[in-house]
């Protein structure tokens, strides 16, 4: 299994086959930051909720003007997660990676994100892992946030 550099390399030499998020005015500055290796999320400054996926206003307050784009650590731990060993229309880009894992994280600040767990065997992962981010730059504009255990 080649290790997390050459993985990263190499997705960049090639075209990426797998679908691709769509941007939109509220999620083009999560990703934005992605691109900048730096996992931020929405935060409502009024009453000090984390706002996960990106929202136009505050699901808690439901103030507009006081979200901003807070820095999170990238530590956190699995929360759940399951092991993914059938794609559904066997999507050639996905059958070459199973079995694999898509874990919720649960971050040192609170909120939860879903994301691959990577880089360790199947069988070593249970929830309660400690893990961090790290970017995988899948093409020049996308670098998808994925965690490994630590």
């Amino acid at each position: 299994m080649p290790d997390q550099e050459e993985s990263v390399a190499s997705s960049q030499s090639t075209s990426y086959a797998k679908f691709l998020p769509e941007l939109s005015s509220l999620t083009k500055p999560f990703w934005e930051y992605c691109e900048k290796h730096e996992l931020r999320m929405q935060y409502c400054a009024k009453c000090s909720q984390w706002i996960w996926y990106p929202k136009a206003w505050c699901p808690s307050c439901g103030d507009r003007k006081s979200i901003e784009w807070r820095k999170l650590s990238g530590v956190g731990t699995i929360y759940s997660f399951t092991i993914i060993r059938q794609v559904i229309d066997n999507s050639p880009a996905f059958q070459a990676d199973i079995p694999f894992i898509i874990g919720l994280i649960e971050l040192e600040e609170g909120p939860r994100i879903y994301s691959n767990v990577t880089g360790t065997p199947i069988d070593s992962v249970s929830i309660g892992d400690r893990v961090m981010v790290y970017f995988d730059d899948v093409t020049q504009e996308i670098s998808l946030p994925k965690f490994r255990k630590y």
